[in-house]
């Protein structure tokens, strides 16, 4: 399904030899703020606007405390998401509320309206999800804050080619399975900086400037080693993201004419991530076609299964009828996607597909 690529060794050597000259390690070192520096410059932001973090379950998880979130309250988002969306609302103190999505996968202010009218409780903050790396757009939900006077944290965590900032957090991961990887890792960027603030603070053990703890916190921070990652990423990211391109338009060049399978709106051409999906039309087909895959030794894999609420650990919180998210577990597919995926690999998967969809149609 996926082959993580990070930047190789000869990338990496002149950061890793700053790395032993300075025999800063961590605490947010030079190579640390640098990356933050760069990511900032490359989302428009200044320099404060940027907090990076351990992992991006870290991240969500300081976000919504950082922005407000009430401990106790209903946390609303999708039950289309991975896991770790959820866990990190439980961790940040709120109760997972589940809402339905549109037909693109995504919660939308309009659905989020909804849900607070039927919320068998306080809503104590809104944690939209970019699946698939989608963007999200974050001015109407800036609004949606401002309007409901509720915290809105964007888990973009799949979103870094697409995310975009807003007053609001977004939470990107820098997972090894992402389009931009240190192995472990993310960040969180605001265009307040005092939220960016309260999230560095919260990253380290309730400390800014000084040695006392003044709020709850955890040690979130990222090391210079994972920096050093970052760095050599972002040297290498226009040669990385084209190569990820190539593959996608192929899939999509492959697909265009398949009758009964969509790739979502703009994945390849607008917007990249590495996770790659197919939406059959009709659930009927969607075990011939995984048979038909499997047969041509083609992986693969439900992302999300069958929405969180369906997760033992989650299946007793609070949730509204979910429709889309159901259709949508019973015809979403992942599909094998990586950075050197040979055009003869993608074809053998799109060609399974096709003659099956054909052969259903």
């Amino acid at each position: 399904m996926a082959k993580p690529r990070l930047p190789p060794l000869a990338a990496l050597a002149p950061y890793i030899e700053r790395i032993d000259r300075a025999r800063w390690y961590s605490n947010f070192g030079p190579l640390c703020d640098e990356f933050e520096a760069r990511l900032a410059a490359r989302f428009g932001l200044e320099s404060v606007g940027v907090c990076t973090i351990s992992n991006a379950t870290v991240g969500l998880h300081l976000a919504l405390k950082a922005a407000g979130a009430r401990e106790g309250a209903l946390c609303l988002l999708p039950s289309w998401t991975f896991s770790a969306s959820v866990h990190a609302a439980v961790e940040a103190g709120l109760i997972p509320f589940f809402a339905d999505v549109g037909a693109d996968g995504l919660l939308t202010p309009a659905i989020a309206h909804e849900a607070i009218r039927s919320a068998p409780g306080e809503i104590g903050a809104v944690m939209p999800v970019a699946v698939c790396g989608q963007p999200i757009d974050p001015l109407p939900w800036d609004q949606f804050s401002k309007e409901y006077g509720l915290p809105v944290v964007l888990d973009a965590a799949p979103g870094f080619d697409g995310a975009r900032p807003g007053q609001g957090p977004s939470v990107v991961s820098l997972h090894a399975t992402k389009v931009l990887g240190v192995g472990e890792g993310g960040f969180v960027m605001s265009s307040d900086p005092d939220l960016v603030a309260s999230v560095r603070r919260r990253a380290n053990f309730g400390f800014l400037g000084t040695r006392e703890a003044k709020v709850e916190a955890t040690n979130g921070k990222l090391s210079e080693y994972a920096a050093a990652l970052g760095l050599a990423g972002l040297d290498e990211w226009p040669d990385r993201r084209a190569a990820f391109q190539a593959v996608a338009l192929r899939y999509r060049e492959n697909l265009a004419d398949v009758p009964g399978a969509a790739l979502p709106e703009g994945w390849g051409q607008d917007w990249l991530s590495t996770t790659c999906v197919v939406r059959l039309e009709d659930p009927a087909a969607t075990m011939p076609v995984l048979d038909a895959l499997h047969a041509a030794s083609v992986e693969t894999r439900a992302w999300w299964g069958r929405g969180m609420h369906t997760h033992r650990a989650f299946a007793d919180y609070p949730r509204l009828a979910l429709p889309t998210t159901e259709r949508l577990a019973q015809t979403v597919l992942g599909l094998p996607f990586y950075i050197d995926m040979t055009p003869e690999e993608t074809d053998t998967v799109c060609s399974a597909l096709r003659e099956e969809l054909v052969r259903c149609s």
